[in-house]
């Protein structure tokens, strides 16, 4: 076995759904002040699912304020409004 694979095996965490992925994370972030959360698969249903998870939890747990998102244009515009209504000094166009 590659030392690559051992050191993957000895980092990895078995998770069964996106609270646990969240609980994980949330550990991971301790204190930080900034988090970025990026993947590849760019658009699976799996991962849109994580991070709505950690982002409510980060939002709840960690009393983040701010929230950006790299989205397309037309879904982040739709969302918009929505935010809107529920936190103040959000930029609307």
């Amino acid at each position: 076995m590659s030392v690559l694979v051992e050191k993957i095996r000895e980092k990895a965490v078995a998770l069964d759904g996106a609270s646990d992925v969240a609980a994980q994370i949330l550990e991971l972030i301790g204190g930080a002040r900034f988090v970025l959360i990026g993947e590849a698969s760019h658009g699976t249903h799996e991962f849109y699912k994580f991070r709505a998870e950690i982002t409510k939890r980060l939002i709840e747990e960690k009393e983040f304020s701010a929230v950006a998102v790299e989205a397309d244009f037309p879904d982040a515009y739709r969302v918009n409004p929505l935010c809107a209504r529920f936190w103040s000094g959000c930029v609307c166009p």
